[in-house]
C-alpha cells in the first residue's frame, strides 16, 4: 500500500473532546435529577468514539510502511496513557477504600494492564474500560486486512458481516448461539459505526462513489439502531427513539466533516480537550464517582454542580492533562523509539 501524507483532521480531534465532555456529564449525573436535562444521551458518546476510531485507523494505516509499524505506532500512542491511568485509578481507589493487597488484586491490576482483561475474565477496574476490548478487536482486525493487502475489500466484508448481524439478531435473537456470539465478540454490536468511519475517511480523501458509500452508511445506521435491541446497555438510559435520533446527529455531523461544513466547533478549547480527551475518558469514572463527588458532596456539603464544575471535572481535567503531556507524549515517543530500535537490531 502506498503511503499517504495526511494532516489532521481538527474536526476530528475536536469531536473527541466532545464526546468525552458528554460521557463525563452522563456518569455524573447516572440516578441524579440533572441526567433530565440531558445529559442522559451522553452515554452515547461512545458511539461517537468508535466513529471516530474508524475514520482515524484508515488515516493511520494510509501512513505506515508495514504492519509492524503499525503495531508499533498503536501500541506506543495508547499504551502509556492507558498504564499510567490504570495505575492511577488503580492506588487511589486501594487507599480510598483500604483495600488489601492480596493476589486476586494484583491479578487484576495485571490483567487490566493488558487491555484484554475481558477474555482473561478479569473485571475491570474502572467500568469505563469495556471499550478498549472492542477498540483492540476493531484494531486487530484492521491489521489482518492491512497485512493481507486486502483493505480494498474493507466496505463489502463489513458489509456481508453487518448483514449476518442484523439478520441473526432480527429472527435468531432468542438463539443461545447468537446470544453467546453477541456476549463474547462484542465489537459485533458497535461495528456499524467503525465501518461509518472508514466510510467517512474515504468520502473525505476520495470522491469517487459517493452514492455507493452513502447506501452502505444509511445500511449501516440502520443496522446500528437495529442493534439496541441485543444489548442491556441501555435499559436505565436512553430509549431506541432517542439513541436513533442520537446516531443520526453524529452521522450527520460526519457528512458535515467530509464537506468541510464543520469548522466552526474547532477552537483551542476543544482541541485542549480532544488532546486530553482519552486520559479524560480512562480517569473520570470511578474516580469521580467514588471518591470526588462523595468528597465534595458529603463531606464538604457542596452541592452538585459546584462539586462537579467547580472542582470534581476540573480535578479530572488537569490529572489528565498532566498524564498526555508527561506521560503519553514523552514516553509514548520513547516506546515507539525503543520498539523501532529492537526491530533494527534484530534485522
Amino acid at each position: 500500500m502506498f503511503i499517504m501524507k495526511i494532516t489532521r483532521v481538527l474536526e476530528l480531534d475536536a469531536l473527541r473532546g466532545i464526546a468525552a465532555l458528554m460521557v463525563v456529564f452522563y456518569h455524573y449525573t447516572v440516578d441524579r435529577p440533572q441526567a433530565d436535562l440531558g445529559f442522559f444521551l451522553g452515554t452515547t458518546g461512545v458511539e461517537l468514539f468508535f466513529m471516530i476510531s474508524g475514520f482515524v485507523i484508515l488515516m493511520s494505516l494510509n501512513s505506515v510502511k508495514s504492519s509492524l509499524h503499525f503495531i508499533v505506532n498503536r501500541i506506543s500512542r495508547l499504551y502509556p496513557t492507558y498504564w499510567a491511568c490504570v495505575t492511577f485509578t488503580f492506588i487511589a481507589l486501594t487507599i480510598y477504600y483500604h483495600v488489601d493487597l492480596g493476589y486476586n488484586e494484583i491479578e487484576r491490576y495485571l490483567g487490566n494492564l493488558t487491555m484484554f482483561q475481558f477474555y482473561f475474565n478479569i473485571s475491570d477496574i474502572d467500568d469505563s474500560y469495556w471499550t478498549m476490548i472492542i477498540e483492540m478487536t476493531f484494531y486487530i482486525g484492521m491489521l489482518v486486512l492491512y497485512h493481507l493487502k486486502k483493505l480494498n475489500y474493507l466496505n463489502w466484508i463489513g458489509f456481508i458481516i453487518i448483514i449476518g448481524v442484523s439478520i441473526s439478531g432480527l429472527f435468531f435473537h432468542d438463539s443461545p448461539i447468537v446470544k453467546e456470539v453477541f456476549n463474547s465478540i462484542q465489537i459485533v454490536l458497535y461495528l456499524p459505526l467503525f465501518i461509518s468511519g472508514t466510510i467517512f475517511y474515504n468520502l473525505y480523501f476520495n470522491k469517487e462513489k459517493i452514492w455507493q458509500r452513502y447506501s452502505l452508511l444509511a445500511l449501516c445506521l440502520i443496522a446500528q439502531i437495529l442493534s439496541y435491541n441485543y444489548t442491556d446497555r441501555f435499559r436505565f438510559s436512553v430509549n431506541q427513539t432517542q439513541y436513533s435520533i442520537m446516531l443520526i446527529v453524529y452521522y450527520a455531523l460526519f457528512s458535515l466533516i467530509v464537506n468541510h461544513k464543520l469548522g466552526f466547533i474547532v477552537s483551542k478549547g476543544t482541541l485542549f480537550l480532544g488532546k486530553i480527551s482519552f486520559a479524560v475518558y480512562l480517569i473520570h469514572q470511578a474516580f469521580s464517582i467514588k471518591i470526588l463527588l462523595p468528597f465534595f458532596m458529603e463531606d464538604l456539603n457542596f452541592n452538585f454542580w459546584i462539586s462537579s464544575l467547580v472542582f470534581s471535572i476540573p480535578i479530572v481535567i488537569i490529572i489528565a492533562a498532566l498524564i498526555t503531556y508527561f506521560i503519553e507524549i514523552p514516553f509514548g515517543r520513547l516506546l515507539k523509539q525503543n520498539l523501532f530500535a529492537k526491530k533494527l537490531a534484530n534485522h
